[in-house]
């Protein structure tokens, strides 16, 4: 994103993780038309002067005690992140946590279609996952090509994780959001987002440890 639509603004990572933040937070915000930095601040707990520097990235300004158009601030952000271009996405293993993804309905919100969810657990091929059939893995690259996916999730155990990432990457998947612990190795240019589950949990032990 930029302010003068030409040389892109480096946003520190920690702001960038924050309008992710106000982003959600517009979507719940549907029946008012304007919100203030001290509103937006009190949801997020952090304050009101954190936010209008965070949104002076953005082609948005707020109007004196009323605050940004909830509307317009909405727009920005979405064509900041891309949410008003449909992505279709693939999941790869049909386990809970797969499944759980792939009837998640709020990906309809920023974007994302799961186009296939796929295993290779002759037992899972051909059940049902919400309106989707499980696939076997011998369909990735069918369905790469019929549906022009990029993205693919990994949902795998971590004996797998490599091999499929390998899998997605030779038929044109350019990013990966991993959901193992392991490292994926992959070939520069290609986009891995890790979220491994352990993390958030060992944050929380961390700081309970300190009360």
């Amino acid at each position: 994103m930029s302010k003068n639509n030409n040389k892109p603004i480096e946003i520190p990572k920690p702001t960038f993780e924050r309008l992710k933040k106000y982003h959600a937070l517009l979507l719940q915000e549907k029946d008012k038309e304007y919100i203030s930095s001290e509103e937006i601040a009190e949801k997020l707990n952090i304050t009101p002067e954190q936010v209008r520097k965070d949104f002076t990235y953005l082609n948005i300004n707020g109007k004196p005690k009323i605050g940004y158009h909830i509307p317009s601030l909405e727009k920005e952000l979405s064509e900041f992140f891309g949410t008003w271009i449909l992505d279709n996405i693939i999941i790869i293993g049909a386990g809970n946590l797969g499944s759980a993804l792939a009837k998640y309905k709020g990906f309809k919100k920023i974007g994302i279609r799961v186009a296939a969810i796929f295993d290779n657990d002759p037992e899972k091929i051909g059940s049902l996952v919400g309106e989707l059939s499980v696939l076997p893995l011998a369909e990735i690259k069918r369905v790469i090509k019929r549906f022009k996916v990029k993205i693919g999730v990994i949902c795998v155990s971590e004996n797998s994780a490599q091999e499929i990432a390998e899998l997605l990457i030779q038929n044109g998947i350019k990013a990966i959001w991993n959901f193992t612990p392991v490292n994926l190795q992959t070939p520069p240019g290609i986009i891995v987002e890790n979220q491994d589950i352990t993390t958030g949990i060992l944050t929380i032990k961390h700081l309970m440890e300190k009360e």
